[in-house]
């Protein structure tokens, strides 16, 4: 999946050539240089990074100053290359996008893994998404030490009240249904359900699911759902930024948390290729 995203952002950036490097050099020229991080970061995209420069085969050596999940200070190399330096030109904005999203992505999670902890809490991936680059996040949300077990819609049943609309049937129907249909199947498999108010959590509670997730809850219906409805299910508390978590949640039986900001807001830890 990540090599055929790659790909088609390359398609995207230099279809039939990079003109630039090209105009200014009949041959290709041999080169050197570093990619740096301008800011403090924790370092994330490595293996994709890896995964674009394998086009430059045996035309680019690199020497890699940094794994996955480091520390990296503000102005630190987080690797060398050496040779075609028209291989590394035509990527380079790509490199650089790769290096400061990932990285930010990282930095921005891991500080809201630790705010959570400090409340006994864990992050989990939220429902926002960046379509295409899911696949590419996932990395970053994880290095920062976020919880992301399932990307897209084809591995996982989470139902919303659109699906039970869709389908003309009550939750307790559709659950039911889908619990005979999947048979020996459901101990793997797992039912999520997203609820909207504390009306509808109070139905699916009763019901043959996993996970509830509670999303668009304000104060009052999340004090609602915690003092005076007994949730029977793992639930996941949805929440637009961490703004909005309270001291009092501290003391609700609810162990999870997903922030739709850090999926819906981009991050950068600036990295910028510098040629010696």
């Amino acid at each position: 999946m990540i090599e055929q995203i790659l790909n088609w952002m390359k398609h995207v950036e230099i279809g039939e050539g990079d003109l630039t490097t090209e105009s200014i050099a009949l041959y290709p020229l041999h080169s050197s240089g570093r990619l740096v991080m301008s800011s403090d970061t924790l370092f994330s995209g490595r293996a994709i990074m890896e995964k674009l420069l394998e086009s430059a085969g045996e035309q680019l050596q690199i020497e890699w100053h940094f794994d996955e999940g480091d520390e990296i200070p503000a102005g630190a190399t987080i690797f060398k290359f050496n040779g075609n330096g028209a291989e590394i030109l035509k990527i380079r904005r790509l490199l650089e996008w790769l290096a400061s999203s990932l990285s930010g992505l990282a930095t921005a999670t891991r500080e809201v893994v630790k705010f959570l902890g400090d409340h006994n809490k864990k992050l989990v991936a939220g429902n926002s998404v960046s379509p295409i680059f899911e696949e590419f996040e996932k990395i970053a949300f994880t290095t920062g030490g976020g919880e992301m077990p399932f990307s897209g819609i084809s591995q996982r049943i989470y139902l919303t009240q659109n699906h039970f609309i869709y389908a003309g049937k009550s939750p307790n129907e559709v659950i039911t249904t889908l619990v005979d249909e999947l048979g020996v199947a459901r101990k793997k498999i797992k039912i999520e359900v997203e609820v909207n108010d504390p009306i509808q959590f109070e139905e699916i509670n009763k019901l043959d699911c996993d996970v509830i997730h509670l999303v668009d809850f304000n104060d009052e219906q999340l004090r609602t759902v915690f003092e005076k409805l007994n949730p029977r299910h793992k639930t996941v508390v949805h929440l637009a930024t961490l703004a909005d978590f309270r001291p009092e949640y501290d003391d609700y039986f609810f162990k999870y948390v997903a922030v739709e900001d850090l999926h819906r807001t981009r991050r950068y830890s600036p990295a910028r290729l510098i040629f010696s």
